[in-house]
């Protein structure tokens, strides 16, 4: 990936920290919003990101928020401490759009970045998400917080 070019078509996955230095996964279902510095570290390193979090330990129970046919790999997410979001409005008509990341599956202990190995802190810190607790926040439109690209 590129800054410059939004890899449509693409279920990517970035890092956000919140305003407790909770971590947050985004997956954007080849349509959501993505923060530029995110896009910045290359093709490679941000498709590592989901196959580095699969290795991290298993760190608490979780909780699915949605139904969904496949929920394993939010549920993934949670089972390591990390919040699961996803751009919903992939699956929905335009009416019905939320235009939103929406929390998916929620750990029951959340892990702080400072539990991360270095490398993966390293993205989730590049994405700082100011007055906002993942904790609560159902829906995030990260627009508001960061210098996105989208899907043309």
């Amino acid at each position: 990936m590129s800054a410059k070019t939004y890899p449509a078509g693409t279920d990517c996955v970035w890092l956000a920290l919140d305003q407790d230095n909770h971590v947050a996964a985004f997956t954007t279902g080849g349509s959501g919003p993505i923060p530029l510095k995110a896009l910045e570290l290359g093709e490679r390193s941000a498709d590592e990101i989901e196959v580095r979090i699969r290795e991290l330990p298993l760190a608490s129970a979780a909780r699915l928020l949605v139904s969904l046919k496949r929920p394993d790999d939010f549920m993934d997410f949670a089972k390591r401490g990390i919040f699961a979001y996803d751009w919903s409005d992939v699956h929905r008509m335009e009416r019905d759009e939320i235009c939103a990341y929406e929390l998916v599956a929620a750990p029951s202990s959340p892990i702080n970045v400072g539990q991360l190995p270095s490398e993966i802190a390293a993205f989730a810190e590049r994405n700082k998400l100011e007055g906002v607790a993942f904790s609560t926040a159902q829906r995030i439109d990260v627009r508001k917080s960061l210098n996105c690209i989208e899907r043309q």
